[in-house]
């Protein structure tokens, strides 16, 4: 591993972003409270009316989700600013590499910690629901998987903002893109509603153009109503052209950054 980080500055830089985070005090309390939210659960199952599996599967998912949305602002928008902060962006960039890979480094470091934390919550997720039903529920993994899609659209986003601007502003920024994305149907459902032209063009274009809502299989997966093809993959390619299109973006952003 070692030698492929020193041959490619690329991997390097992710390396070192992954091994960053892994050892940060913030990663452990989110993965701390996700798992307290999960055995939580349980207790909330069992004052519900035969409806255990169902309150754990629910909760657990939403715990991932909310968590891992926390983690991604966090990584995107304090990953670049601690190098310009410390001043080690010059050491960095005095190696042959780019600016191009300093950016997409540090996100595919972002994404290979939103990887481990999705995967260690599901485990934990995995082992109470286990516990309860004697089995592996596999009809979670398809909204697992599109969870960890959607933090990767988060993490684009913040590194985004955080291409250019301060960390505060980039997390304010990233949660109200996120917040918006997730409530953009019922943004359009009252857009339909309201007599402004120019609110209604607005509320329906962004419903179209970003809507995260796509990605939460939650419900149905809880209550085993149908998930087709198309409810998973569709939300996948998506995540493809948003992540690609921010990250060229930011790429162009980053470029033209003066860090004195």
């Amino acid at each position: 591993m070692k030698s492929l980080t020193f041959k490619y500055p690329l991997l390097m830089i992710a390396h070192s972003t992954f091994q960053e985070a892994r050892h940060s005090r913030v990663l452990h309390l989110a993965s701390f409270f996700a798992v307290l939210l999960i055995l939580f659960s349980l207790f909330m199952g069992e004052v519900s009316l035969y409806q255990n599996e169902k309150v754990v599967k629910d909760i657990g998912l939403f715990s991932i989700s909310f968590l891992g949305v926390f983690v991604a602002i966090f990584l995107g928008v304090n990953s670049l600013y601690k190098e310009l902060e410390q001043r080690t962006i010059y050491s960095i960039m005095a190696k042959p590499i780019t600016r191009s890979e300093i950016l997409l480094g540090k996100y595919l470091g972002m994404a290979s910690v939103l990887f481990s934390v999705v995967l260690s919550m599901t485990g934990v997720l995995y082992l109470v629901t286990g516990f309860l039903e004697s089995r592996i529920d596999l009809d979670l993994m398809p909204a697992i998987g599109l969870i960890y899609a959607e933090l990767l659209i988060v993490a684009a986003i913040a590194i985004f903002f955080s291409s250019f601007s301060s960390p505060f502003l980039s997390a304010f920024f990233s949660s109200g893109v996120f917040l918006v994305g997730r409530i953009s149907r019922e943004l359009a459902d009252f857009g339909e509603r309201s007599k402004n032209e120019i609110f209604k063009f607005f509320a329906t274009g962004v419903q179209k153009v970003f809507d995260l809502e796509a990605f939460n299989l939650r419900t149905a997966v809880v209550h085993k109503f149908p998930v087709y093809v198309e409810d998973f993959w569709w939300p996948l390619l998506y995540a493809g052209l948003i992540v690609s299109l921010l990250l060229l973006v930011s790429q162009f952003v980053f470029i033209r950054r003066d860090f004195k």
